[in-house]
Formats: C-alpha cells, sequence, structure tokens
C-alpha cells in the first residue's frame, strides 16, 4: 500500500492555532492613543517532509515511519496514538526508518511529530496525522522452527521459517527481508537465504561463537506480503548458543562416526549407512547439516520402501524427507562394513544413546563419500553452502564486514 508524502512549515503544523478566536484583542492601544501590532513570533525556517503523508487513512500496521529535513536539522522523533501515548520503537538497522516495536492497531489514528532547528537556532514541530487500515481477513500464517525462548542450541543453529501455502513475490522479497531483524551479542555478519519463495533460513558467516545471545523478530504482523495478502502476526523469540563446538563427521568410505568437542575427537563409531544400487535411491546423502530434533522414541514408516510402524530409539532427524541417524539393532553385525538402511545413519544401541545425550538441536554433521548430494531446503541445508552462495539468495544483504586498516602505524 503506497505512503505519500507531504512538506510541511512550521507555519503550516500550527495553521490550527493561529486563527484569532471572537472576542481576542487583535492590536494594542499606545499612550497617544495609536494603535500597534504584536511583535511576531520568529518561526523556524526549516521544512520536514513526513512519511506516512497528513491525513492519509487505510495504512498498514507495518508501516514504518520516515521524515527528511531541509534548511535545519533533526533533533528527535515520536508517535503518539489518539491519547497520547507514546508508541515505542526505534531506527531500522539500515538506518532509512524508524519501526515501531510491535504492530500498530487496526483502525486507529496516529500522529508522527518531528522536531528541527534551523541554522538560526530556531526549533519547530512538525506533524503528520493517519490511520491505520482495517484488520484484513487474508492473512499468511509461518511455520517456524526457530529455538525456544531461552534455549541453549549448538553452533550451527540456523533461523528457519517458511510462509505456509503461498510465495512471495520476487518484487516484494526485499522489503519481506528487511522486516526479519536478527541480533547477536557478540555482533556476528549473518544473512538470510531464501530457497524459493516461501522457505527461508538465516545463518552467519561462521559458525556462531560460543555463548553468543540471539533475538529474533518476524516482523511480519499486517506487512503486505503481496497485493492482497498480509502476514498474521509478529513472532520474536531469544536464545543462545553452547559454549562448546560439537561436530560430527561420517565417512562412508571408512563406514565411521567421528564425534569432535571443541577440535578434539571424544569417540569413534561403526555406522551402516544408506545402501547403495537400490531403486528408488537409498543412499545417505552427503552434505553439512545439523541436527534438526532429538526423539527419544519414534515410529517410523515409508510407503516409498514399504515398511510402517517400525520402532526406534535415540532418533536425531538430519532432513525432513526422513533421513535420521538412530539405533539400528538389526543392522548390528554390518556396523563399519556394509550400508544396509533406506537411508538413514544406523548405530549400535549403546552408541546411538551416547550420541543422543551428547548433541543438541543445531550442533552441525557432515556426511561425505556417498555420491549423492543434500538436496538444497531438505532440512536446514544453508551450510552446505559456500558464504557467496548463500548470500546470493538474499535479497537484501549488505557486507556489514569493516574493511581492514591497511594504514601505518
Amino acid at each position: 500500500m503506497g505512503l505519500g508524502r507531504k512538506k510541511l512549515t512550521r507555519r503550516s503544523a500550527l495553521s490550527a492555532g493561529a486563527a484569532l478566536g471572537v472576542g481576542t484583542i487583535a492590536a494594542c492601544s499606545s499612550d497617544d492613543g495609536s494603535i500597534s501590532s504584536p511583535a511576531s513570533e520568529p518561526e523556524s525556517n526549516a521544512t520536514v517532509t513526513i512519511t506516512p503523508e497528513d491525513g492519509l487513512s487505510g495504512i498498514a500496521v507495518s508501516a514504518e515511519m520516515a521524515w527528511e529535513v531541509e534548511d535545519g536539522e533533526f533533533q528527535e522523533f515520536s508517535l503518539t496514538d489518539a491519547a497520547g501515548e507514546d508508541i515505542p520503537g526505534a531506527m531500522h538497522p539500515d538506518g532509512t526508518t524508524w519501526v515501531p516495536s510491535s504492530p500498530l492497531a487496526y483502525d486507529t489514528t496516529y500522529t508522527a511529530a518531528v522536531k528541527a532547528v534551523d541554522d538560526e537556532g530556531l526549533e519547530g514541530t512538525f506533524t503528520a496525522e493517519f490511520t491505520t487500515m482495517s484488520s484484513p481477513e487474508n492473512r499468511v500464517e509461518i511455520a517456524d522452527y526457530l529455538p525456544g525462548d531461552g534455549a541453549v542450541v549448538g553452533q550451527a543453529g540456523v533461523i528457519a521459517f517458511e510462509f505456509i501455502g503461498f510465495d512471495v513475490p520476487q518484487d516484494r522479497r526485499r522489503e519481506v527481508e528487511r522486516r526479519l531483524f536478527v541480533t547477536s551479542e557478540p555482533a556476528q555478519e549473518g544473512a538470510w537465504h531464501w530457497h524459493n519463495g516461501h522457505k527461508l533460513e538465516y545463518r552467519p558467516k561462521e559458525y556462531w561463537e560460543p555463548n553468543t545471545e540471539i533475538s529474533v523478530r518476524l516482523a511480519l504482523g499486517g506487512m503486505p506480503l503481496s497485493e492482497d495478502r498480509f502476514g498474521q502476526f509478529d513472532l520474536t523469540r531469544s536464545w543462545s548458543t553452547s559454549g562448546e563446538l560439537r561436530l560430527i563427521e561420517v565417512d562412508n568410505d571408512t563406514k565411521q562416526m567421528r564425534v569432535f568437542r571443541d577440535g578434539a575427537t571424544v569417540n569413534t563409531f561403526d555406522i551402516s549407512l544408506g545402501e547403495e544400487g537400490q531403486d528408488p535411491d537409498q543412499r545417505s546423502f552427503s552434505g553439512h547439516m545439523t541436527i534438526m530434533s532429538r526423539e527419544r522414541e519414534a515410529v517410523f514408516g515409508s510407503e516409498q520402501f514399504g515398511y510402517e510402524d517400525l520402532d526406534v530409539e535415540w532418533a536425531m532427524r538430519l532432513t525432513w524427507s526422513g533421513q535420521y541417524i538412530h539405533a539400528a539393532p538389526w543392522a548390528r553385525n554390518h556396523l563399519g562394513s556394509r550400508n544396509v538402511s533406506h537411508g538413514c545413519i544406523n548405530l549400535d544401541d549403546d552408541d546411538a544413546e551416547w550420541l543422543f545425550e551428547f548433541v543438541t538441536w543445531g550442533d552441525p554433521i557432515t556426511v561425505s563419500h556417498t555420491g549423492r548430494s543434500l538436496p538444497a531446503g531438505d532440512g536446514f541445508t544453508t551450510w552446505d553452502l559456500s558464504w557467496e552462495d548463500h548470500v546470493a539468495g538474499s535479497y537484501a544483504y549488505e557486507s556489514t564486514a569493516s574493511e581492514e586498516d591497511d594504514s601505518e602505524d
């Protein structure tokens, strides 16, 4: 929905109070009876353009505020509702707009106010009043795969969600991506990647640093996603990363799994992977993945491979299509020598239990030499991309890396 702009001078901003009421004294008498006009109050020469424009209605509740000051210097901004209550918010990370901390209310009038001072030091306050749209019925929900508030996750944990039953048009993706706020302490360079029009993942350039505090706001409530579809709600979540890097490496050539903590090997297991030479293809995927979930007990079934109601223990999901690490007592005689699974990574019961207790959501795993590539988006797969390919899937990425200081001391 378009947002117009209107240039306001201090005179126009205060015009409602400029007219004299009936009975107001308009002049003063001097001792000799002559009439003199009162001295006019100096006015600021600054002018301000405010978005949304004064008097507009039907404004999206995700609206961001913007202003331009001419012949003066910006001082402060505020947004208030009809009751005069301040609306909290902050500047967008790109510095171009002011963003309310939560969606505005539907069918509500707001006043944006900008204070500016001119070169003579005269201050002016400039306002624009607008009204938000009515609540739309055609809203789009999301499925989020974010950790819970306060969770402690693996250092490869990605931020992933998808729009349900809707693909965002390409010409809207940059604006949508600008509303997906990720902050970390310590700060780390990161970016979103669109696998398609509905599935997105965010990750840092390298694994998250130990004990990173991460906060996310998917500011999609009331956001226009297309000409006639709107975001359903905002989502906020905060969590942190583990103080240690746990990593799993699986090699089909050796039929072994090696487990690392902060670079040191802590365990090695014999394994069996997906069987080769089958139709449909049963080979395990090679690539960089993460632990997506941990399930103490699970029931597997596959119409494609012709089995159902298979009870498994110590299951750790790697892909949406159903490749897991899990205990497989039926494969015990083949571990370390032969692949017999439908794609999962099989372990002995005791080894699977140990690994289940060791890993957490977001820990990285690399599988190699299976001859079958990991499909993009089948799980949290953005670590399988180079950083250059990852950011190529962003519509709003701008590098935050600081330039090297090559000055001589």
